[in-house]
């Protein structure tokens, strides 16, 4: 698929009802925003700040309404949305997400009326493509995927579809031309590999040890890392009374906020920052792998940009490996 057929599909899915979502680029800054016609987005190598998440895990969502006659589940029918340009290591963390909450109604709703297009940063070079689609593609969750190819200035894409949404779109619009990926589940077959393997026994080793207290006295608990994270998926249930009935909704939260870990009396289990940092990187490294087989950290560095301490979780892990 060339630039120009490529464009056209956009276009195409706008005029049949699809809101479409994509990477602009404004004054340097990567941004994602609705676009209106197939000239308007960008499939920029650089990630936004802000991933795709907030479309499946919106940071208030409303989930039902309780009342003393009836309980109703909130079923406000979705837009049809398209998310186009999804970078490699996002997909990894929707791949992630959507284990998580592969039984949640609202999310799976959601997902439901999305398609995800995502795209790669493979190198052009790159042509053991039997490996890539063994060892990768077969283990991302998406609709359709983009593998740019560079012909000097012109740029073509080889399509990859994962889904019978995505095949079905592309059928429609008039091109055939892709391989189709069938969806193997996000765990290799190797499992997590020796490199994840060693640092979960590393980070365990690591608790209590003097680089926590450090951090802790170094860490501001502001939760910016968390926000930004496209793998952080904690979230707390709110009730609001409105007249005779109870609204309920959940919201996003971070385990660096004080409250996080409160229970019925006040007691508190994550009741300091050194605390609260090593849960961070506990979550991530230690009990997302052992629960889901797969890292909770996708290396794309938001959370170190975000940091107003400037702690950067690649130098962190670096030192717990060789200190422990």
């Amino acid at each position: 698929m060339n630039d120009k057929q490529l464009r056209g599909f956009v276009s195409y899915l706008i005029k049949n009802k699809h809101t479409v979502f994509s990477h602009t680029d404004e004054e340097g800054k990567i941004k994602i925003k609705k676009i209106d016609t197939g000239k308007d987005f960008t499939l920029c190598p650089k990630r936004p700040l802000y991933s795709f998440k907030k479309f499946f895990l919106p940071p208030c969502q409303k989930m039902m309404v309780l009342s003393d006659d009836e309980t109703t589940l909130n079923r406000n029918p979705n837009e049809k949305i398209v998310l186009l340009g999804l970078h490699f290591y996002d997909l990894k963390a929707f791949t992630l997400i959507n284990q998580v909450y592969r039984k949640d109604p609202h999310f799976q709703k959601k997902l439901r009326n999305a398609i995800v297009i995502g795209q790669s940063p493979i190198p052009a070079e790159l042509e053991d493509y039997q490996k890539f689609e063994k060892e990768v593609l077969e283990h991302l969750k998406f609709d359709i995927f983009l593998e740019a190819k560079s012909h000097g200035k012109q740029e073509s894409f080889r399509i990859f579809t994962g889904s019978e949404d995505g095949q079905r779109l592309l059928d429609d619009f008039g091109y055939r031309d892709y391989e189709n990926i069938e969806y193997v589940g996000p765990v290799p077959k190797k499992g997590l590999g020796p490199i994840n393997s060693m640092l979960i026994e590393k980070i365990k080793k690591s608790c209590g040890s003097k680089i926590w207290k450090e951090l802790g006295e170094k860490c501001t608990d502001c939760g910016k890392c968390t926000i930004v994270c496209p793998t952080c998926f904690c979230f707390k249930i709110k009730d609001e009374i409105k007249k005779d009935e109870i609204l309920r909704s959940r919201e996003w939260d971070s385990c660096f906020y004080e409250e996080f870990s409160e229970i019925s009396g006040g007691h508190k289990f994550l009741d300091t920052t050194e605390k609260r940092i090593y849960n961070y990187y506990d979550h991530k490294f230690v009990r997302i792998p052992e629960e889901y087989g797969m890292p909770g950290c996708i290396s794309c560095g938001r959370c170190t940009e975000v940091c107003p301490a400037g702690i950067d979780i690649r130098a962190v892990i670096k030192r717990i490996i060789k200190e422990n």
